[in-house]
């Protein structure tokens, strides 16, 4: 070490000094000559941490440093943080600093891009003694987390070191170690404890990302799967649901502090046009639209609360009882906050709004989990009958970009999850066109529609910017097709999005409120004739030969036939009662539809459409990220 080091050294606390001298490569019997190695580290871990300079010096080392000369160093930091985190007694310092010292050396070294091996022999020392150490690191983790006389404050801390290192090892292989053992109940004891209640939201975030460790291939292998599914724990989901509204809230709210789209009052209506009417106001031009780039860094890292609540929306039946228990009748009226069902749709909404803005990848990949919460909502028949049959709620929603939806009183938490996919169909047509979310929203709607009919609700809503979206969606595909960029399943996308105008008119008098509404929509149809005519070309354009015929096809062809019969019929009516004007062809329309009645083609929705809510395989990556930056 050269004497400027040493003389640096010399005016450092204890503490910067030994962590130089280590990170130089010294061993510590170099350090301290005349002590044994286990009293080194108990010395050193009695020092307070200090934890920028300890990680500022762990993040300017580089990856080859670590796997090299540093790579014994490191190995021995680790393991004697283990070793006291485990075997130090509950009030000694060095338990509570040989946890932080593993929290930091953990983010700041699996940040580096390793590989699974490359993990084990930084953190084992080698791949052969990889068992015992990610065992017995396991095993502290659940042993401290389960323990209800260890200080909140500590469980806390081995919390945040547990999604840490779940969060950096991601689908690599030592995240196997984290199934052999299953910390299920210690995740429990930390949800439910009043004395570590207020760390849900990082238990929760923990739990859904150990579910999603190689999900696609370990559905009967991981065991949090599996625990999810199977437990009725009603203080555990009860828990996850309250701290999950207030995570959802507040990643709504960082949107709202961006560009304020409250709903206007009559005040505020007022104020506004008096401001408009000024002498220099008047010719002003006073855009509505905020510049996209303002939520560029949208969603806060807080959204990441969604995966939780996904997981147990699509495989527990018992969470989706408690989803949408506080929108009953004795539900809190007090509380400031909106039951959590209508924070997720408004969250949502804000999600869908602003994905495609700046072609975000992170951004896209959250609209998606939301698209994906929504359609194992609409899946669910619990929850779709507590959002059809609830009148009464108010929900915000984004109307942060135009064209705005229309303003509503307060009504069915359905008609705000319509609104949430008129969002995302209107406001994401894109060159670059995330083909598969639409699919997932058009199915959406379908399912929406395919209850709405079963359980025939006429559904108060604003359906004209529905049918207006979904058409919109067809005219884009038929006119872009050439210059979009994609994946493929346009094909797909098209006649999914068919299938689902083909329903509402061939139910339209078991989903539909009055008779304006279903000569409002028939109308849409036949104004959109040539939007339709189109999609069959298109459709034959992009076919694949015979013999890849996929099901699907001929029930979309059939569609768009039953559709083109009620086109030619009516356009036929109208221009021979010389209509020229839009209200004129409606009163046509009105007319006939009255006198007549809509004579429809054949019913292709017979049978209850299957559930196709995806794993969120593809969103894990972003899940780690943010539950990393969260972390202390």
């Amino acid at each position: 070490m050269s004497l400027l080091s040493s003389r640096r050294d010399s005016l450092s606390s204890k503490f910067v000094a030994t962590y130089n001298r280590l990170f130089h490569g010294l061993a510590p019997e170099q350090i301290a000559p005349n002590q044994d190695a286990a009293r080194f580290w108990s010395t050193l871990l009695e020092l307070e941490v200090e934890s920028e300079f300890l990680s500022a010096r762990l993040s300017e080392t580089k990856k080859e440093e670590c796997l090299g000369p540093l790579k014994s160093i490191l190995n021995g930091i680790i393991l004697a943080c283990l070793h006291y985190a485990t075997t130090a007694s509950m009030d000694d310092v060095k338990k509570a600093h040989a946890v932080e010292t593993l929290s930091i050396a953990s983010r700041c070294l699996l940040r580096k891009n390793l590989t699974g091996w490359e993990v084990m022999e930084i953190f084992a020392g080698g791949v052969h003694e990889s068992d015992k150490v990610f065992n017995d690191l396991t095993a502290m983790i659940s042993d401290i987390l389960s323990d209800a006389a260890a200080p909140a404050s500590l469980r806390h801390q081995v919390l945040q070191l547990a999604v840490i290192l779940v969060a950096g090892i991601s689908q690599l292989s030592p995240g196997a170690y984290f199934l052999r053992r299953d910390l299920f109940p210690c995740i429990v004891t930390i949800i439910t404890s009043l004395e570590t209640e207020q760390f849900t939201f990082e238990a929760a975030l923990l739990l859904a990302l150990l579910a999603n460790f190689h999900k696609s291939d370990a559905a009967k292998l991981n065991p949090y799967l599996r625990r999810i599914r199977e437990t009725q724990d009603d203080a555990l989901m009860h828990k996850v649901c309250w701290a999950s509204n207030f995570a959802a809230d507040a990643v709504a709210k960082s949107y709202q502090s961006i560009f304020d789209d409250s709903p206007p009052t009559l005040g505020t209506t007022f104020g506004s046009l008096l401001f408009s009417l000024r002498p220099d106001r008047a010719l002003a031009a006073t855009p509505v639209d905020p510049p996209r780039e303002l939520f560029k860094n949208q969603p806060i890292e807080a959204c990441v609360i969604l995966l939780p609540i996904f997981e147990f929306l699509s495989i527990n039946t018992t969470f989706q009882t408690i989803f949408v228990e506080p929108m009953g009748a004795a539900a809190d009226k007090s509380s400031r906050l909106a039951p959590l069902p209508y924070t997720s749709l408004t969250l949502s909404s804000y999600l869908l709004t602003h994905a495609s803005s700046t072609h975000a990848p992170r951004a896209i990949a959250y609209a998606n989990l939301a698209l994906n919460l929504l359609l194992v909502m609409v899946e669910s028949d619990i929850i779709m009958d507590a959002f059809c049959h609830t009148t009464d709620a108010s929900i915000r929603l984004c109307r942060q970009r135009l064209p705005l939806l229309p303003l509503s009183p307060p009504r069915a938490p359905i008609c705000a999850l319509l609104d949430c996919s008129v969002l995302w169909l209107r406001h994401n047509l894109h060159k670059r066109l995330e083909v598969y979310a639409y699919i997932k929203c058009v199915r959406i709607c379908y399912r929406v529609l395919w209850y709405l009919q079963r359980e025939r609700l006429r559904l108060e809503y604003h359906w004209q910017e529905l049918w207006k979206a979904l058409i919109g969606l067809l005219d884009f595909l038929a006119n872009k097709v050439d210059v979009l960029i994609t994946t493929g399943g346009i094909e797909q996308l098209i006649q999914e999005t068919v299938l689902v105008l083909d329903l509402a008119l061939c139910h339209s008098s078991a989903i539909l409120p009055s008779a304006q509404a279903i000569h409002e929509l028939i109308y849409e149809v036949v104004r959109s004739a040539a939007v339709f005519q189109k999609q069959q070309v298109l459709l034959e354009k992009l076919a694949l030969p015979k013999s890849a015929f996929r099901e699907g096809e001929n029930t979309a062809t059939d569609a768009l036939a039953n559709i083109h019969v009620v086109t030619i019929h009516y356009e036929v009516k109208i221009r021979n009662a010389g209509a020229t004007t839009a209200s004129r062809a409606l009163r046509v329309l009105s007319k006939e539809v009255e006198h007549d009645g809509l004579n429809y083609g054949k019913d292709l929705h017979i049978e209850k459409p299957p559930k196709q809510a995806d794993d969120v395989i593809a969103f894990i990556r972003y899940a780690y990220m943010d539950g990393m930056s969260l972390m202390p």
